[in-house]
């Protein structure tokens, strides 16, 4: 990954989502704040190699043109001891004042605590947005107004300073930051892209007759270290009755536990190219300096070997859990089910391909390890973990040690909508991985009934069948108390199989199954109502959110997490009460609070439509456009892509308005005349301007803030005043 930092510092051309300004100090942190961005399709612009070196005038006019390639400035910035004044003036002086000037949306994270009051920062701070990445990843205070409050100035110094919120050097500030950048952006943030191993028919589904899971004699399983299995004991990671049964269950069959752990080694060793031991060796070192891994030890470099390396990662996995385990999250070691091996082939008296899947049992610290070294196996490099095809998934086995069961639940009511549904509990917590499920895993299935669970085939050689379509139904019992009779038969129990590489290196089974619900209840009481009756209802909480059917193929080949759903409803125009009919909006819209988009209505692709905007009938608003907040588009007006429309302005869409005509009866639309008006490319419209209708605005043409127009713009003109007079022609900014 860090070539890939160090290569793109040359490319400035094209936009970029976020520049991130920072000091040398912070080069480890923005290193993962980098990556974790690139996972998640945020483009940022980062210079890591030549930070400091050269600050001449070639060298200023580089970062001045990234600047410029960026919606965002993010300031990661600190104060502590060992920071020359020089490289702050270089920040401050030819960075974040040239991103002021240019108006461009600054956020400031403070890497380490600092003090408002006396910071030389603070004359900045006042002028910029806040980036709060507390828990909630949100803004929480405007900074401008709370740095010129002392009361609310001291809160915040207190926030910023406290020993466990978000100045702590921690990769969990990585990812709030993270999304909370996916948030103002309005990016749909995926927790991955799946890729189709192989399919049949026309919708690329399996059935049940076409998929053959089978769990074989072999199992990975990593040691929990002995420095903190007596504290994960004493914190209940290993319960009792989630781990005996399991226990159980392998006692008896005695799985082998070499196979994988070797195949492991040997994928390590047989890419020394991709993954040489000095850089795993450097990439742990910058992991061990993080405060919840002080106790942690490497050995030296020139006795460091891949065992090391599994070592040191589990003890850096048993810390996390020891750590949010003393937060508060409801963790416990449990049951996984991995894939050994796919293959295709075909069944004895049919053309049709069929799927053959072989999975091997592991547990849930083991696959948090074998993702650590995943994550830091992928920032070196990349390429030896693409899969092209079928018979490349067996090398990667040992990473693919818990199989997901995904998918979603469609509900169909009288009002034509397809419910999709979520379950996640807050207080349990799977780090930062977060996905639409049925089930964690298909590891339920690993309880004392497997010899007599018709679920369940157990063969002389002690491998396990599953019936995949009677799985489905075993979860959606499990999850939301619904039953076989409740599910439509003819569209249900299918499975597609996929590959997933984002967080984490998975196969997916990607489920589907739709309920026909009792027209006369709601979907949101039926739902609860079977969701209250099913079997961990208290420990998982279910939450149904509501999407057009028509818009559910955007979801195909993405599996979402739930914060990049609500980013999803948002830019969909969220709930049905908020949009009228026939509207059309772009998919990477961005829809605030408070808006209403009137029937026939279009907007574009990457708009922002902020707080409390109208937008009329059978309006027009092409892409990349910006609304600011309290703006009504009446019917008539046409923006065409890259407008800019600032707070409070005022749109006539008739020149003669009455309430009531002459006889006293009030106006229909039969007695007035529209009159329609065009914004055209790339124009920008100030704050609490009147626009006249039947005017024209130019291509990049400027009306000052507080102007009346009543007569047409011509292009790159700037206008001011009542009546509006051109005062400039041929603008450049």
């Amino acid at each position: 990954m860090n070539n890939v930092i160090n290569n793109q510092e040359d490319n400035i051309d094209g936009k970029r989502d976020v520049f991130i300004s920072y000091k040398r100090e912070n080069a480890p942190f923005v290193t993962r704040l980098y990556e974790e961005l690139d996972r998640h399709d945020i483009s940022a612009w980062v210079d890591l190699s030549k930070l400091h070196k050269e600050v001449g005038e070639e060298y200023q006019e580089k970062i001045r043109k990234a600047i410029d390639s960026a919606e965002y400035f993010l300031l990661i910035y600190t104060e502590h001891k060992g920071c020359s004044i020089e490289k702050s003036d270089f920040i401050i002086n030819n960075e974040l004042e040239y991103a002021l000037e240019k108006r461009k949306k600054v956020l400031f994270y403070p890497q380490d605590p600092i003090n408002l009051t006396t910071s030389r920062i603070r004359p900045y701070v006042e002028k910029i947005q806040w980036l709060d990445t507390a828990e909630t990843a949100r803004y929480q205070l405007d900074t401008q107004e709370a740095v010129g409050d002392e009361k609310r100035l001291a809160k915040l110094s207190e926030q910023i300073n406290k020993k466990d919120g978000f100045s702590v050097f921690e990769d969990e500030n990585v990812f709030l930051i993270r999304v909370a950048l996916q948030r103002i952006l309005g990016k749909i943030t995926i927790f991955g892209n799946y890729k189709k191993l192989c399919g049949t028919g026309i919708n690329e589904f399996y059935e049940k007759d076409q998929l053959d899971i089978c769990v074989i004699n072999k199992s990975l399983f990593l040691p929990v270290p002995e420095k903190q299995r007596k504290e994960l004991e004493t914190l209940k990671f290993f319960r009792k009755d989630k781990v005996q049964e399991v226990e159980n269950h392998l006692d008896k069959i005695k799985p082998d536990n070499t196979e994988l752990k070797q195949q492991f080694v040997k994928f390590v060793e047989s890419h020394q190219k991709e993954f040489p031991l000095s850089t795993i060796y450097t990439h742990l070192k910058d992991y061990l300096k993080q405060d919840k891994y002080k106790d942690l030890k490497l050995p030296k470099k020139s006795a460091f070997g891949i065992d090391d390396f599994i070592n040191v990662v589990s003890e850096m996995v048993a810390c996390n859990f020891i750590a949010n385990l003393k937060a508060g999250k409801t963790m416990f070691n449990g049951a996984e089910l991995g894939v050994y091996n796919i293959t295709d082939s075909r069944t004895t008296n049919s053309e049709h391909p069929c799927v053959d899947m072989q999975l091997y049992y592991s547990d849930y610290f083991t696959f948090k390890c074998m993702t650590e070294m995943y994550h830091i196996l992928c920032s070196i490099n990349e390429s030896p973990f693409v899969i092209k095809d079928i018979q490349d998934i067996r090398p990667l086995a040992p990473f693919l040690c818990s199989l997901g069961l995904g998918g979603y639940l469609a509900a169909y009511t009288n009002e034509g909508t397809s419910l999709m549904w979520t379950k996640r509990s807050g207080n349990i917590s799977s780090g930062d991985i977060w996905h639409f499920s049925y089930d964690e895993t298909v590891s339920l299935l690993l309880d004392g009934a497997v010899d007599n669970d018709k679920h369940l085939i157990v063969d002389k050689d002690n491998s396990v069948h599953i019936d995949t379509e009677r799985l489905l139904y075993r979860a959606l019992k499990e999850e939301v108390g619904a039953t076989q009779e409740l599910v439509d038969e003819d569209n249900h129990g299918l499975f597609e199989v996929g590959i997933i590489r984002s967080e984490r290196l998975e196969i997916e089974l990607i489920s589907q199954a739709v309920l026909h619900l009792n027209s006369d209840i709601s979907p949101q009481e039926q739902i609860k109502e079977l969701h209250d009756s099913a079997n961990d209802g208290y420990l998982e909480i279910a939450k149904v959110q509501f999407l057009p059917l028509r818009n559910r193929d955007v979801l195909i080949g993405r599996l979402l997490t739930p914060e990049s759903y609500a980013i999803y409803t948002r830019m969909q125009g969220r709930l049905k009460d908020h949009v009228g009919k026939k509207v059309s909006i772009g998919p990477n819209t961005l829809i605030e609070e408070g808006c209403y988009v009137d029937d026939g209505a279009k907007i574009g692709d990457y708009c922002r439509i902020h707080r409390n905007v109208y937008i009329g009938k059978n309006v027009s608003v092409g892409d990349n456009g910006k609304i600011q907040n309290n703006n009504s588009i009446y019917e008539g007006v046409t923006l065409e892509d890259g407008v800019f429309i600032g707070t409070n302005v005022s749109f006539i869409n008739d020149r003669y308005p009455r309430a009531i005509t002459r006889d006293g009866r009030q106006i229909v639309p039969s007695d007035w005349k529209l009159e329609e008006t065009r914004v055209c490319y790339g124009a920008s419209i100030g704050a609490g301007s009147v626009i006249m209708c039947g005017v024209t605005i130019g291509k990049w043409a400027l009306v000052a803030a507080g102007s009346v127009v009543l007569e047409d713009v011509p292009e790159g003109a700037m206008v001011a005043g009542n009546p509006a007079r051109i005062i400039k022609m041929h603008i450049t900014y």
